[in-house]
């Protein structure tokens, strides 16, 4: 059985359209996160090496509408493996609700994805929405879903942006660093340590108030609150 720590990510990205008079996506930012990562990967294990690593952007899907939504993150994927599948929701985000054409409140979202078993978790790239409220109805009734991650105030859309692919980046690649020889990347295994080492190795995350939260045996916790806890 492979291990929490073992997993090896695909990310599947669902876009909403921002406003109209503009085309703003992220998905060309996680084209280049999975061009990234696959020469990390490469580097790593040897370019002859066919075991399938990291994908960063396994499939890409607009949604206008909850149905839209609930049907792309409920598709069969071909390819996966045993790797684990990661959603990343983009859209404008409210206390209780992100939005598409129409909004979607967390209470749809809730029943979305109370049946999903594939997913780690799922990482939503959307203003206030990443709150305490949500991370209580989203995990306390998703019983496969370990974890939901985000921005629970508002956040400019090209910093959240960069924080966003910068959690991405630690969880799949790991952290590069460069002693006097042999440069590497020292792997994060877990999300939610990977949320932690955020803070610091990119301060934004704190002054955007990103958080993780996850399950302990005491409940949900958040990895905002548990920095802030420790300073």
């Amino acid at each position: 059985m492979r291990t929490r720590n073992g997993y090896r990510y695909v990310i599947k990205v669902f876009e909403a359209q921002w406003d109209q008079h503009h085309v703003e996506s992220v998905k060309p930012f996680f084209e280049q996160l999975k061009r990234d990562t696959e020469e990390t990967y490469a580097r790593r294990n040897g370019y002859k090496h066919d075991r399938p690593g990291h994908d960063a952007l396994f499939s890409y899907t607009v949604f206008q509408n909850a149905q839209g939504l609930k049907d792309a993150l409920s598709r069969h994927d071909q390819g996966v493996d045993n790797r684990a599948k990661i959603g990343y929701v983009a859209a404008h985000g409210k206390r209780k609700a992100i939005s598409a054409v129409k909004d979607i409140s967390r209470t749809k979202l809730k029943n979305m994805i109370a049946h999903l078993s594939s997913y780690d978790g799922i990482f939503f790239g959307a203003c206030d929405f990443a709150n305490p409220d949500t991370a209580r109805v989203l995990l306390g009734n998703s019983p496969h879903i370990k974890w939901v991650a985000g921005y629970e105030n508002w956040v400019p859309w090209l910093e959240g942006m960069l924080c966003d692919l910068m959690f991405f980046r630690l969880l799949l690649s790991g952290r590069f660093v460069r002693p006097k020889t042999n440069a590497r990347w020292e792997p994060i295994s877990r999300p939610e340590d990977v949320a932690q080492n955020m803070y610091g190795l990119h301060p934004p995350a704190r002054d955007l108030r990103f958080s993780l939260y996850y399950r302990t045996r005491d409940g949900i916790s958040s990895t905002l609150e548990e920095h802030q806890g420790k300073g």
